[in-house]
């Protein structure tokens, strides 16, 4: 008789697998998820920066939907369609806010606002795209010390500019050929970004146009001082007697709590005949979104906005024309 006694069974390891499907579930959950608390950025700074990727939830609803409709689940495709309407509805708010104004012996305004990239491996380039847009006002940000010798062939070209050429990611430059009665560096946060606000005569009318570039809203606190500064901005808007235009890296999408602050408060609108929603960062990553903005006030739309060429920022830079409403 043996005293050794039968091997215990080895415990057989258990496979998990995801299924397709369960996959599918995981990102429409997610995709509606976030759709809806989108829609809630007025309760907190998490729930906004939710909003900022309204189309990426079409596309990824979108897919779902097929998948949905392949495998005969019905409750998601309805769901899923649900969100994709949804989305989409809240985009083509943005496609078209303007009517096409009659022809009118005036000349467009050209404006163009481009964030250059601090650190901006081919200046020549995108100095050269800003001089052959020809506009009649330029707004740089993103501008520092180091663009200060690339800028030069701006001030040979236009006889009014304001530079606050700062060493962090936030200088700003603007540029322009109109007649300039004056300028002024305002500074609305604790974070002191400068926002430039020129005072020009557009055709024997005042006009004044602000340039800014407020922090992203990537925290709390960073949420805080956005807002903050669009804020500050709208109210200063508010009490202006004459046409507005306020242009620049905005950090914000047409649809977020942000923007709606600038628009209701300051009275401004996109007022754009083309659509404003095609992303103008983040064109190489997944996750590009339209915050580069011209918005303007006391009748004036936009009848062309135009998307720039890669010269080495991680944005596209935003060419508008704009005209006065005639009565």
């Amino acid at each position: 008789m043996s005293d050794d006694a039968p091997p215990a069974d080895k415990p057989i390891p258990v496979k998990k697998t995801v299924s397709l499907g369960g996959l599918c579930d995981v990102i429409v959950f997610l995709a509606l998820s976030c759709t809806w608390l989108g829609s809630l950025g007025r309760y907190g700074w998490l729930f906004d920066l939710l909003s900022h990727f309204r189309l990426q939830y079409v596309i990824v609803c979108a897919l779902v939907v097929i998948y949905a409709l392949i495998r005969c689940r019905t409750w998601l495709v309805l769901l899923s369609l649900i969100a994709v309407l949804w989305n989409a509805q809240i985009i083509m708010a943005f496609h078209q806010t303007a009517e096409v104004a009659d022809k009118t012996r005036e000349k467009a305004l050209r404006v163009i606002t481009f964030n250059v990239l601090t650190e901006n491996k081919n200046q020549p380039a995108a100095v050269t795209h800003v001089m052959q847009t020809d506009a009649d006002i330029v707004c740089l940000l993103e501008v520092d010390d180091s663009w200060r010798a690339s800028l030069e062939p701006l001030r040979i070209k236009y006889p009014h500019h304001v530079e606050e050429l700062s060493d962090a990611h936030f200088g700003i430059a603007c540029y322009t050929r109109l007649p300039m009665k004056s300028s002024e560096v305002r500074r609305f946060t604790i974070w002191w970004l400068p926002t430039i606000v020129l005072n020009l005569d557009h055709l024997g009318r005042p006009l004044t146009f602000i340039g800014t570039h407020p922090n992203p809203p990537m925290s709390g606190q960073r949420a805080h001082e956005w807002r903050e500064q669009l804020s500050g901005i709208a109210t200063l808007v508010s009490g202006l007697p004459g046409e507005v235009i306020v242009a620049g890296d905005l950090n914000a999408t047409p649809w977020c709590e942000g923007m709606r602050l600038l628009r209701e408060k300051g009275g401004l609108d996109f007022r754009s005949v083309d659509p404003v929603w095609p992303p103008t960062w983040g064109l190489k990553i997944p996750m590009m979104i339209p915050i580069d903005h011209v918005l303007t006030k006391r009748g004036l739309t936009i009848q062309k906005r135009t998307l720039g060429p890669e010269t080495g920022s991680d944005h596209r830079s935003v060419t508008v024309e704009i005209t006065r409403n005639t009565p």
